[in-house]
């Protein structure tokens, strides 16, 4: 029997010998140019988000497929004000918690009643659609980021200078609200759940602050998904060297990482202690040729070889504009190497 997309998935994150290195952008949005769907229907109707994921998926024939990143959903669903523009990603108007000592008040996520239930239901349709033929991935927002959004970045910021105490309550209060979003993708039929900690980027917080707030909570997040039973993913953006060992003691199966990281020297610092993903950076995707993506490409994949512990990818969720020869460019360079 042939091997399927989601066994050659699955063997990389095990580092085993794969015949071709798995290719999985991070498409979110960008499916729209091909489904010709607004922003608006995707965000709102799980029918739409599905059959715009997966329109994506068969025009371009990657590896694993992705329900939409929407990193306002959870903090609305706790009550921030959110903006949806007519052609681009929902962004915060508002945020929820007016004092960071009332962080016993928030609740945890309610997904049924909610826009939260357009994401499960999506990764249901996807997983009924495609009959593991394609490792299905999705999404939750890491606990820092969480209180970010919930308090405002600006005043968690002051808040982790000002008051340490007050500071790791909230993260960790903000990892427990999230656990039952995290039980309904399971439930829904994912293999793996992104967690989004961007706010606890090295590019933001220090290494330090890093390890005081986000670490511990996002260990305990993995450990909660592995329970479940599926993958774990941490998506951090921005600069990580400095935090990707204690990345890889979160016990992630996969850490997904930006272009100001390179895979030579993560390779290096995580010594196949966890899968890389990445890392075509988003910013050549809109601005370069496709000779220059499929070199970008072909320069992770050498790298990487074929042992295992490697998916190509985009460094971060595909922007809308990017032209639609580049992602076919990202995607062949992995295609024309599977045996």
């Amino acid at each position: 029997m042939s091997k399927t997309s989601y066994d050659t998935v699955v063997e990389a994150v095990q580092f085993k010998e794969t015949n071709w290195i798995p290719v999985i952008p991070i498409v979110g949005l960008y499916s729209m140019n091909i489904s010709g769907l607004s922003p608006n229907e995707i965000l709102h109707d799980s029918e739409k988000q599905a059959k715009s994921q997966l329109a994506c998926q068969s025009r371009f024939n990657y590896d694993g497929i992705f329900n939409v990143m929407d990193l306002s959903v959870e903090a609305q669903t706790l009550g921030a004000e959110v903006e949806f523009p007519t052609n681009s990603f929902p962004y915060l108007k508002s945020h929820p918690l007016d004092h960071p000592e009332r962080f016993d008040k928030i609740p945890s996520l309610e997904v049924k009643s909610t826009r939260l239930s357009v994401f499960t239901d999506t990764i249901n349709r996807i997983a009924e659609k495609t009959k593991r033929e394609l490792y299905i991935s999705s999404y939750v927002i890491g606990p820092f980021t969480l209180a970010g959004h919930l308090l405002g970045i600006d005043d968690l910021m002051e808040l982790t200078v000002e008051d340490e105490e007050t500071t790791a309550s909230l993260v960790a209060h903000c990892a427990k609200v999230v656990e039952p979003y995290i039980e309904a993708q399971v439930e829904a039929g994912t293999d793996n759940i992104v967690i989004l900690e961007p706010s606890a980027s090295s590019s933001l917080i220090s290494p330090r602050f890093f390890e005081m707030f986000s670490f511990q909570n996002v260990k305990s997040l993995v450990s909660r998904i592995h329970n479940l039973g599926v993958g774990a993913t941490l998506h951090i953006c921005g600069k990580t060297s400095r935090i990707l060992e204690m990345m890889c003691e979160t016990g992630a199966d996969v850490l997904s990482i930006d272009s100001p990281v390179t895979i030579s020297k993560a390779m290096k610092l995580i010594e196949k202690r966890a899968c890389l993903m990445g890392n075509v950076d988003t910013t050549l995707m809109i601005e370069g040729t496709s000779e220059e993506v499929a070199l970008a490409a072909d320069a992770c994949i050498e790298v990487a070889g074929n042992s295992g512990g490697f998916i190509l990818s985009t460094s971060c969720d595909m922007p809308i504009e990017v032209p639609e020869v580049n992602l076919l460019s990202l995607v062949e360079s992995s295609l024309h190497r599977r045996s």
